[in-house]
């Protein structure tokens, strides 16, 4: 008992004695008058583009058996469906004073969008504006290829642990030659943990992060994905924040609209070719299905910034909505 109180004061004194110490030093530093570093900047613009990347949602994605499952063969029903890319959803509409052509997305901290020049080389060489469900298949394409490499890699892990199977022979083989290349390349960088290469786990763990990223993947056509605009917009009551696009997309102002879309608005649509000449038509663009000589080459070099700027300040019923 004596011994335990004897502990107890030497630990009050030692206690009592920090805390002198500590506040000797805060007051040498100025406290409590010295606020500290501010945790936000006191700019509330540069507040906003610290913070707001981070405080908006996540787009979350599944894979089986979470994903929702829709069986329609008897194959599907047993085994279960196939997994499935889930991308960010594009909300299209039409507006009198936007046009016809406008779409929003919601927002996310994780999505992401082609470079610019990548964007427009696809639109302008491959004819990719309007309907871009090649495009599509070329992501859904590019997802389970993926998946089947991960397969690959997993198959090519379980035969390091079949001692009783030889995988040089046919056909394991051909999971060997597959994969080994990379365990070669990445055996001398990722270290062995109790004898187990981590080399496998690094893999897997590349491949689905690839395999996830492909579905917050969002395609702008026919826009440039630097004319998104982001803003906040009512949806279903409920305040969200948004990537929007809307009016003349940049490209069809610099070089000419695809042909067989100026022919789809001249024979199907003669709604839309109205509004795009009664709105646009004092850029010197043509909406007909007519070529000129002077098609060939961009009509004028402007900035899309710019661009969008004489877009909202020539455009009539803008100005009359304001």
């Amino acid at each position: 008992m004596v011994f335990n109180q004897r502990i107890k004061e030497v630990q009050k004194l030692v206690f009592d004695g920090c805390t002198v110490i500590f506040d000797s030093i805060a007051k040498f530093l100025g406290y409590p008058d010295s606020p500290g570093m501010p945790i936000f900047p006191l700019d509330p613009k540069a507040r906003d583009q610290l913070t707001g990347q981070d405080l908006l949602p996540k787009h979350i994605t599944d894979i089986p058996p979470n994903q929702v499952q829709r069986p329609e063969t008897l194959t599907e029903a047993l085994f279960g469906t196939f997994p499935y890319t889930m991308p960010i959803e594009k909300h299209f509409y039409q507006h009198k004073a936007e046009g016809y052509y406008n779409f929003y997305v919601e927002n996310y901290r994780n999505m992401y969008f082609l470079p610019d020049w990548l964007s427009g080389y696809i639109q302008i060489h491959f004819n990719t504006t309007v309907d871009h469900s090649n495009l599509e298949l070329f992501r859904d394409v590019f997802f389970y290829v993926i998946l089947l490499y991960g397969a690959i890699v997993s198959i090519r892990t379980i035969l390091f642990w079949m001692l009783a199977i030889n995988p040089y022979t046919y056909p394991w083989v051909f999971a060997v030659d597959f994969v080994d290349w990379i365990y070669d390349g990445l055996a001398g960088i990722l270290p062995c943990v109790v004898g187990i290469d981590l080399v496998p786990t690094f893999l897997a763990m590349v491949i689905g992060k690839i395999a996830d990223s492909v579905n917050h993947l969002v395609f702008t056509m026919p826009f440039l994905p630097s004319e998104g605009n982001k803003v906040k917009m009512l949806i279903d009551g409920e305040l969200k924040d948004v990537v929007q696009f809307h009016y003349l997309p940049y490209l069809w102002y610099k070089y000419p609209i695809p042909m067989n879309l100026r022919e789809f608005w001249y024979s199907e649509r003669p709604e839309i070719l109205n509004f795009m000449e009664k709105n646009y038509s004092q850029f010197g663009i043509n909406f007909r299905p007519l070529l000129s000589g002077s098609e060939v080459s961009p009509i004028l070099d402007l900035d899309p910034t710019t661009f969008v700027d004489s877009i909202l300040t020539t455009s009539k019923d803008f100005l009359g909505l304001l």
